[in-house]
Formats: structure tokens, sequence, C-alpha cells
């Protein structure tokens, strides 16, 4: 994201002021060496966090959210994240074509979610029901619908369970794709939007 761009213009900006320091300290200051890094580290201390907060003031800004807000959302992020890998990882446990259309279509509704999000921080209250409990509900159905599928000897009652197990992992999956259109219906309304413009325009070139 542009927020990290902060960080390194941050780094940018403090590590060679914490070297000038150290440098002036070491050989301007007669005292212990141990104090010649800690006024580095203070330098760096100073010159990094002003310069971060001010080059991402701009991008939180642009994304309407606060600085709170954003770290809250990338936490979400990176957790999305590594229950969307353990959907991935759980293909190993596929036995049919069937199946592995079904995980594949939740893997990737979930990623097209988690991408969209992403890009566009803000749009994050708008599913966050996809973070709290849809990712969770589709990755454990998927996890333990994979680890039992697999198992031999099946009684009826069991394949029955796992019947309606996919049943459900196609009404979770039916879950993920209105989420995912709450996502991109902005997105479109601006499209619709250019589109007439575009006709607009055109008319006015035929006259």
């Amino acid at each position: 994201m542009r927020y990290n761009i902060s960080r390194i213009f941050g780094t940018i900006i403090a590590l060679p002021a914490a070297v000038i320091a150290w440098f002036v300290s070491i050989f301007a200051l007669d005292i212990y060496f141990i104090f010649d890094l800690l006024i580095s580290v203070a330098t760096f201390i100073t010159f990094y966090f002003p310069t971060q907060r001010l080059t991402s003031r701009k991008y939180l800004k642009e994304i309407g959210l606060t600085r709170r807000d954003y770290h809250f959302v990338n936490g979400q992020l990176n957790n999305a994240q590594d229950k969307i890998r353990r959907i991935f990882k759980s293909f190993v446990n596929v036995r049919s074509i069937k199946d592995f259309r079904q995980v594949n279509e939740i893997y990737r509704i979930s990623r097209a979610i988690f991408y969209a999000v992403k890009q566009q921080p803000s749009s994050f209250f708008k599913v966050e029901s996809f973070f709290y409990s849809h990712i969770d509900n589709a990755l454990n159905l998927i996890e333990a619908y994979t680890r039992l599928s697999k198992s031999p000897k099946k009684s009826k009652e069991e394949k029955q369970k796992l019947e309606q197990t996919r049943i459900t992992l196609d009404e979770v999956k039916r879950t993920l794709v209105a989420d995912l259109r709450r996502i991109n219906d902005e997105d479109y309304s601006k499209l619709d939007i250019e589109m007439e413009l575009n006709k607009i325009e055109q008319s006015r070139n035929k006259k």
C-alpha cells in the first residue's frame, strides 16, 4: 500500500540524520560509546516519526480513514490473508473435480474481496461481515469437508452430512458473491456515469 511509502521516506530522512548525529557524538563529544548510540537512536526517532506521519497524512486523507482506522483495517487484512492461504492449502485434500471447482470459486472470490479492500481500505466497512464471519465460516467448512471427504468407509449418515456440507458451501459462496458485489457497486456506478458522459460527448461531436 501507499502508506508503506511514507515509512520508506521516513527512513530515508531519519537514517542519514542518525548517522551524522552518531559521528558528531563520537568525534565532538567525549562520552561513552553507549551514549553515542543512544544519541543516534534518539535522532532517528526524532526525524522518522514526524516525517512518516506528515507524508502519510495525505494518503489517509485521500482514502478517508483516520490513522487508527487504517491500522485496524490493515490488521483485519493480515488476518484474512492467513485464512485465504489456508483455503488454498485445502486443495491438496480435494478428491473430485466438483469439489475442486467449488473450493476454487470460494478461494477466488475471497481473494478478489481481499485485494479490493487492500486497494481501497475504506471499502472495508462495506463488507465488515466478510472479515468478521464469512471468511471464517468458509474456511471452517472447507477444512472440515475436505478432510472428512477423503476418509474411507463412510457410513450413509456421514455421506449425507458431507452432502449437506457441500450444499452449505454453495450458500457460503453466494454470500461471498454478495460481499464482492457490495464492493464493486460503486465502481460500476462510476462506470455507468463515464459511459453516459462519453455518449453525450459523442453526440456533441456528431453535431
